[in-house]
């Protein structure tokens, strides 16, 4: 046996360069690491993150509705419920995410990144239906402080998808400015531009 891959690598590594050879392990490596669920998730996370670009602004000029304001969600931890409404007159950065999900676990530096910087200027909404237990564990363990919150009632139609991370940038009149399903880089400087914009 120990002669046969001898042999094998002989002729392997006679073909190639050192820095294919280099490759092939690596490759080999991240085939064997998405064996394992342990390492599968943090894996697929990092990968995408490697490829993320900032989001677009929507072309399509759409405000919300009074029904899409009427969004209710709330702190499982401080008991607080708050009404999409509440905040009219500010930009809102509206989320939903799961822990489960390598995209969303991909984009949320990002967030938390755009948190930090315009937390005092722009409302920042993370939604996640899971239990609050399962979503402070992972913020902690992150050291994540932007605010995570459940849904209170039923979801607006405009916000509706069956894909997550789903994230919307709302303008302080009601315009629903970016849309977007999937990852997505929100600390890009095409996003605080916008962010500042919108804040002046």
């Amino acid at each position: 046996m120990l002669m046969v891959l001898k042999k094998f690598w002989e002729k392997y590594s006679r073909k190639k360069r050192w820095w294919s050879v280099a490759f092939d392990f690596i490759f080999a490596a991240l085939v064997v690491a998405m064996l394992f669920p342990a390492t599968r998730k943090p894996l697929s996370a990092f990968l995408i993150r490697q490829t993320l670009f900032a989001p677009s602004q929507e072309e399509t000029v759409r405000y919300l509705s009074d029904t899409d304001w009427s969004m209710e969600f709330g702190s499982e931890v401080t008991g607080e419920v708050f009404e999409l409404s509440d905040f009219k007159g500010k930009p809102v950065f509206l989320n939903f995410w799961a822990t489960w999900c390598p995209p969303c676990i991909a984009e949320m530096p990002s967030i938390q990144s755009l948190y930090e910087e315009y937390k005092d200027d722009v409302i920042f909404v993370l939604i996640s239906n899971e239990s609050v237990g399962i979503v402070e564990a992972f913020l902690k363990k992150e050291e994540y402080t932007f605010p995570s919150y459940s849904l209170k009632n039923s979801l607006p139609a405009v916000f509706r998808t069956s894909t997550i991370p789903a994230t919307y940038l709302i303008g302080p009149n009601g315009r629903l400015l970016i849309s977007k399903t999937g990852a997505a880089k929100w600390d890009s400087g095409k996003m605080k531009s916008m962010l500042d914009d919108l804040i002046r």
